[in-house]
């Protein structure tokens, strides 16, 4: 286990694209660079809508986004998306934080009993025809907290425990195993609903669980068989426009900095911090070219 949070950070916002869609290009590069600007509201109100058009509806993007409209007094709007939400996709109160912009006005002010009216409403009807999910989408939403807690912890151990260095590898191999049974549940409803689980494909999963995958693909030893389990997955649901490109830009990553290749050619090698190529290397180079070439055709990328 690393703890570099912050140069991963920094490592995965300074790498150069060279392979998108359309849709990555819109959600990428226009809407997320500005999705949290209050000045920008309006400017990225308009892209999300417009991006509907040809995809159908985001609910990753609107689960964003209405906290957004909210804040920016957009009320009439923001009690649209929340009911479709509910109604569509799965929305919880339960799953809430309670830092959402939004959170006070619909448990006790004033969108309280607008907000329990339709939801009791919506949520029927959501419940009515997605019954067999609520377990799944329970532990879906729990992956995130399990992760951070093992994570802590770990970062605890490790710094507040004076370990040798046998104990060191005894307690990084731990760590990793976790990492990877923790991903087990998402495998198991992954492969039983044959998809991927996304709002388009399942139902709006509230707490993300990207990190539990973020943490096996930084793993060495987690990387490869991570991969194995989900890839067919991540390209069915990309071609389906269900999830965007930065899961194979993350693998490539962290395939450059656990094996020094790359598979997408996604990762420019000037844009790497020296902390993750400490050999000097001038180049990511790809491991399969055939399959990078058949790649960038199926998935549309220039």
């Amino acid at each position: 286990m690393k703890n570099t949070s912050l140069l991963v950070l920094l490592f995965i916002n300074v790498l150069v694209c060279f392979g998108q869609n359309e849709r990555d290009i819109v959600i990428h590069d226009s809407i997320y660079p500005i999705l949290y600007q209050a000045d920008k509201y309006p400017q990225v109100k308009k892209m999300v809508l417009n991006l509907e058009k040809q995809y159908g509806f985001e609910p990753e993007l609107k689960h964003t986004l209405v906290n957004q409209s909210y804040k920016n007094n957009d009320i009439e709007f923001f009690k649209n998306e929340i009911a479709i939400l509910v109604k569509e996709y799965g929305f919880q109160l339960i799953y809430l934080d309670g830092n959402e912009s939004y959170y006070d006005a619909i448990v006790s002010g004033e969108l309280s009993e607008w907000f329990k009216d339709m939801f009791l409403t919506n949520h029927f009807i959501w419940l009515k025809n997605n019954f067999e999910k609520q377990i799944d989408l329970k532990k879906l939403n729990e992956l995130k907290t399990k992760d951070q807690i093992v994570n802590r912890f770990a970062i605890k151990l490790r710094t507040e425990i004076a370990l040798d260095s046998l104990q060191m590898v005894a307690h990084s191999k731990l760590i990793n195993n976790f990492f990877f049974e923790n991903i087990s549940d998402l495998n198991q409803i992954t492969v039983k609903y044959q998809n991927y689980p996304t709002g388009k494909t399942f139902a709006l999963v509230q707490n993300s669980f990207g990190v539990t995958e973020f943490h096996n693909m930084q793993v060495k030893e987690n990387l490869k068989r991570f991969w194995v389990l989900f890839y067919p997955y991540y390209k069915k649901a990309y071609l389906n426009n269900e999830i965007s490109y930065i899961y194979f830009k993350n693998y490539d990553n962290w395939s450059f900095v656990n094996f020094k290749t790359q598979r997408f050619g996604l990762l420019a090698i000037e844009s790497v911090p020296e902390l993750f190529n400490k050999d000097g290397l001038t180049e990511a180079p790809i491991e399969d070219l055939d399959f990078y070439k058949r790649i960038k055709t199926e998935f549309n990328w220039d």
